[in-house]
Parts: structure tokens; C-alpha cells; sequence
């Protein structure tokens, strides 16, 4: 089956640390992310994205604005059966956000909690697709 996922997706940067959730279903499963999703029928982009990262970290975004947009070819099976999905992701830079209510622990749909780390400690295998993109380009002074 071919799938195509449209998300938007936070880039929260404090200091030397990230913002990242843990994953735990889907083709990132065990991974850590970067909080987002999908829009709901008739949302905007802006209200999922705040939407989508209060859901999955109980972060109040306040100023953001478009960083990148990452797209991949992620092929992986679930309980559908063989999925080939196609991950585009719209990655917005949280410019300032009150991070009071961070919940860390959570089971919520695709999301066990979030954190922050260390952005110079993750490797590669630790992270989704896009976040090691978005990790990268932090590493890189990109952001």
C-alpha cells in the first residue's frame, strides 16, 4: 500500500538541548522525534502544529516560523499490512514557547513522553529521519 503523510513538526531548541518525543508505534517506533503530525480535516498548519505539540508535550508554542521541509521514502509493516510511505514534513523553528507543563511521561497515540537532550550527544540511530536532519543541521550551526 502507498501512503502519503503530510506533517508539521517542531524544531524546540533551549540552550544546547532538544526537544524530542519518543516513539512508540509506526515506522519510528523507539525512536526520538520531533513533536508533530498531521493536520485534522479543516485545521491549518499553524493549528496543528500547536495543537499537535501540546498533545504530545504540554508545550504552549507562542512564535515560530518555517526552518525546512524534509521529505523521505519510509517503507515499513504494521497491522495494514506492507506500507511504502512517502513523509513529507513541513519543520517550523519555535521561536518562543512556555515549556512550564512539559509532560515527559504520556502514553498518547504514537507518543510515550517527551524530553529534552543534549543535541551534541544523539547519534544517528537514535533518531527518526527528520530529527537527525534537524539535529544535524543544529550541529552544523544551520539553525
Amino acid at each position: 500500500m502507498n501512503k502519503l503523510h503530510l506533517g508539521v513538526y517542531g524544531l524546540i531548541v533551549k540552550g544546547n538541548k532538544i526537544l524530542l518525543v519518543k516513539k512508540s508505534r509506526g515506522p519510528y517506533a523507539g525512536k526520538l522525534a520531533l513533536p508533530g503530525g498531521r493536520a485534522e480535516h479543516g485545521e491549518t498548519v499553524n493549528q496543528a502544529l500547536s495543537r499537535e505539540i501540546i498533545e504530545e508535550t504540554g508545550i504552549k508554542i507562542d512564535k515560530y516560523k518555517l526552518f525546512d521541509n524534509y521529505t523521505l521514502v519510509v517503507d515499513f509493516t504494521d497491522d495494514r499490512g506492507e506500507i511504502s510511505m512517502y513523509h513529507v514534513g513541513l519543520i517550523y523553528l519555535i521561536e518562543s514557547f512556555d515549556d512550564s507543563k512539559l509532560v515527559k511521561e504520556m502514553d498518547f497515540e504514537d507518543s510515550l513522553g517527551s524530553d529534552w537532550y543534549e543535541i551534541s550527544k544523539l547519534k544517528k540511530d537514535q533518531l527518526s529521519p527528520f530529527a537527525f536532519k534537524a539535529v544535524s543541521a543544529l550541529q552544523n550551526g544551520d539553525a
